[in-house]
């Protein structure tokens, strides 16, 4: 009796130690502010080109910018400051052409007021961080281009350590396992006495 109770355990740990392990896994790839354990996947050269800036509209804000990273000047075309920042904005893209990771673009607020609305824009220009989506940290400094540049290799840095931390490892592991059948084996030789 004792050893038909020992194999009809086994097998149920086991489906209950992998059932678990589906869960944890299904739990890891929530938000990036939320989880930092998951990595910022790289976009094609289709949406954007590294060096140059990315110019988003009303139309493709949500779908171009829900995967990946995002570094987004908000401006109206009439804003004195957006016209004097234009030129830095641009020397800004090309100097970080070799980090595919991050994408400069540009909204029109003119033509995409409800959009400008929803980030609660004051002034312009605005530049705000994007990562897959969901607003991570917009730029309060001076608009000159070493401000900026600092900056964005900041928010590079924070990413890459981000995307190098080790992986959480979840409690049912190998070495757990061997524990839950150890364990198995202790009540199976205990059984085995009182019998």
């Amino acid at each position: 009796m004792s050893k038909f109770l020992y194999f009809l355990i086994l097998p149920i740990a086991i489906l209950v130690c992998r059932a678990r392990s589906k869960t944890f896994s299904s739990e890891q790839s929530v938000n990036l502010t939320a989880v930092t354990y998951w990595s910022i996947k790289q976009r094609s050269l289709d949406d954007c080109t590294p060096g140059k800036v990315y110019q988003l509209t009303p139309e493709n804000f949500y779908d171009i910018t829900a995967k990946g990273t995002f570094f987004v000047k908000f401006y109206e075309p009439d804003c004195m400051g957006c016209e004097d920042f234009e030129s830095t904005w641009k020397d800004l893209a090309k100097s970080f052409k070799s980090k595919r990771s991050v994408c400069f673009a540009e909204l029109n607020c003119e033509d995409a007021k409800v959009i400008c609305n929803e980030y609660e824009l004051r002034y312009e220009p605005n530049l705000i961080w994007l990562e897959n989506g969901d607003e991570v940290r917009q730029y309060n400094g001076d608009l000159t281009f070493e401000r900026v540049s600092n900056f964005v290799k900041e928010m590079n840095k924070l990413n890459a350590s981000k995307n190098s931390s080790p992986e959480r490892t979840h409690p049912i592991s190998v070495s757990n396992y061997l524990k839950l059948f150890g364990w198995l084996v202790f009540v199976r030789s205990v059984s085995i006495n009182f019998d």
